[in-house]
């Protein structure tokens, strides 16, 4: 073989190896790549599962906590230190069973204020009664009582005469941040209550607008939140208590002039302006249906009769099937 061609076989064998060196480095480099890539992958995978294990860690200890609690407060303090590490279906799970825990210890906690002299004592002290001021209560046992129902979420309230506690929803508000926003919604509903009943002695204690707009509020989470565990108790809410009170009045707050026998101006005044500014809530829909029965009767809700006064034939079967017609355009 003469030297030109083992030249030129030597130059293509050259050639051949360096591209068989080439394909093993960028094959070495592209399994190194791989792997970095998975070992990268890798602590993301981990944290998650330790994530999960300690929240499932995290849900067992809260619920040794709840079998054994004696005040709400051993459950709220719980809460306190641990609801950032829940997760939100977690800590939707948490603070519904603080729910559940109010649900039962409630009538509970309130008798504890009608024992000896505690009513005595709380009705000489500055109101409101808050945890500022429950420090100088002078008596120890009182005094003790009272922080620890405030520490749990309660409030004091001064009705009839009488101071007891109820839950504070307001208080769950802290939570916000780690909660659904279907809970968020409840407790928000349930909080615009607790913080100022919307009636109290027979009577109303907010605006006729104000009362519109928790109905509405109402009526707002059962639309939007259908599948939520609290549906039924906001339904109920909705149509036993505000939208009754709403188009029915209260003994103490009518909606009636008892000496004109009409409709009085400023409840008529809130449906007409329902029904202007949220025409398609079923809030506004049932103003507007009275608002026609009025418009009939020339404002007129009461009727004199030999026994007495008492509603128009067309008001009193109007608000006998409220309820009934309100469900049905839900």
């Amino acid at each position: 073989m003469n030297s030109q061609i083992k030249q030129s076989l030597y130059i293509l064998l050259s050639i051949w190896i360096a591209i068989g060196l080439v394909g093993c480095s960028k094959g070495k480099s592209d399994e190194n790549i791989a792997n970095k890539e998975l070992r990268s992958e890798k602590p993301g995978a981990a944290e998650a599962v330790e994530k999960s294990a300690d929240q499932d860690a995290l849900i067992q200890k809260f619920n040794t906590v709840v079998s054994s609690a004696k005040e709400a407060s051993d459950i709220v303090s719980f809460l306190n230190e641990n609801m950032n590490k829940a997760g939100q279906n977690n800590a939707d799970q948490m603070v519904r069973e603080l729910y559940t825990f109010y649900s039962k210890d409630l009538e509970r906690s309130q008798q504890a204020f009608f024992a000896d002299d505690v009513q005595k004592v709380l009705t000489e002290m500055d109101w409101p009664i808050t945890s500022a001021n429950a420090a100088s209560i002078p008596d120890d046992t009182i005094r003790q009582l009272v922080v620890t129902k405030l520490s749990g979420g309660y409030k004091l309230v001064w009705v009839e005469g009488s101071i007891y506690p109820i839950v504070d929803y307001s208080s769950q508000q802290i939570y916000s941040t780690y909660l659904s926003k279907p809970l968020n919604s409840y407790i928000a509903l349930k909080a615009a209550e607790s913080s100022e009943p919307a009636a109290m002695d027979a009577g109303l204690v907010i605006s006729w607008n104000e009362l519109s707009n928790r109905a509405i509020m109402a009526e707002t989470f059962l639309r939007d939140f259908p599948d939520s565990p609290e549906y039924q108790e906001v339904e109920d809410l909705y149509l036993d208590r505000y939208l009754s009170m709403y188009l029915k009045g209260l003994p103490n707050t009518p909606i009636a002039n008892s000496e004109n026998l009409k409709v009085i101006p400023e409840v008529k005044a809130s449906y007409v302006k329902i029904t202007k500014e949220n025409p398609d809530t079923v809030t506004a829909k049932m103003a507007d249906r009275l608002l026609n029965i009025l418009a009939e009767s020339n404002d007129v809700v009461l009727i004199q009769g030999p026994s007495g006064k008492r509603l128009l034939p067309e008001v009193e079967q109007f608000q006998k099937n409220y309820r009934t017609m309100a469900k049905s355009l839900l």
